[in-house]
């Protein structure tokens, strides 16, 4: 307790004694990385399921050396078995496709200081930690058609004895780094990496252990067994691979992670004659380049 009230004067003392306020508003263009059960043991086929994301983002300025950040963020997230080049993945031959909508709030520490208007020098590190809430919707395609893969229940959500279905809606605790370069005295790129760590392990629709096919098929329909229990597609036989109830087919202890690079270009929104301008602002302790 002493520690948390010793921190907590720490942080509000550095705010309170600030020079410098300002507010930035920002556009960002990027990637966005599932990492969870689909992974492959190569880091390269992994990166490979890289998808486009967009994000706007409001910058608070709070001193010299932190700054709160706002975000909605916009991807895709994506994994796929046969990518694999393990015989046993390849065989299980899951694959999913997500729309990935997100909203966070992060603090910011500028290791050296806020260089804003980079007269000692134009970049200054950061890292950065904070929280998200985001809405997932894992797909797949069958027979040519993106069917969403929740309301089904591939591992018995809603059985008797299975528990209930996820929800697509779930939160994560972010982390990461990046630095800030000065473009011009209102413009600043923003280039940087940011980890979630959530509190799902259903981005990719799979956690724990399969249900057998025709326990599957009887409570939750014959689509759902067919999607909870894809081998027979991979040997290319028309009966189903018949597994016992409990075989496993995800890692239930992990949670899922997800993770974006993007790069942002913030506007500044205050002025050079007090709030967030030249008078009110610190140089970065940054070396010079």
């Amino acid at each position: 307790m002493k520690r948390s009230i010793i921190l907590f004067l720490s942080f509000f003392i550095l705010v309170v004694g600030a020079k410098s306020q300002s507010l930035d508003i920002g556009i960002g263009v990027g990637g966005s990385l599932y990492w969870g059960d689909l992974n492959s043991e190569s880091f390269g086929i992994n990166l490979g399921n890289t998808n486009i994301a967009v994000q706007v983002n409001a910058n608070y300025v709070m001193s010299d050396y932190i700054s709160i950040r706002g975000g909605l963020l916009y991807g895709t997230l994506s994994g796929d078995d046969s990518k694999s080049t393990r015989d046993w993945q390849r065989l299980r031959n899951l694959n999913f496709k997500s729309t990935l909508i997100e909203a966070s709030i992060m603090g910011e520490l500028h290791i050296f200081g806020y260089n804003k208007l980079g007269e000692d020098s134009p970049f200054s590190p950061f890292v950065t930690v904070g929280l998200s809430g985001f809405y997932y919707n894992p797909t797949t395609v069958l027979d040519g058609q993106e069917i969403a893969l929740q309301p089904l229940g591939t591992e018995g959500q809603g059985l008797p004895g299975f528990g209930n279905k996820y929800n697509k809606f779930s939160g994560a605790i972010t982390f990461g780094a990046g630095v800030k370069m000065k473009l011009s005295e209102s413009v600043t790129l923003v280039v940087d990496g940011i980890a979630r760590r959530t509190f799902t392990d259903y981005l990719d629709d799979i956690s724990g252990n399969y249900v057998s096919y025709p326990e599957l098929a009887a409570g939750n329909g014959e689509i759902a067994a067919r999607l909870g229990n894809r081998m027979a597609e991979f040997l290319g036989q028309g009966e189903p691979v018949i597994l016992e109830t409990g075989s496993q087919r995800g890692g239930v202890n992990v949670q899922d992670y997800f993770f974006t690079g993007m790069a942002t270009f913030y506007v500044n929104l205050t002025d050079n004659s007090g709030f967030g301008g030249r008078r009110g602002v610190n140089i970065s302790k940054c070396p010079k380049f």
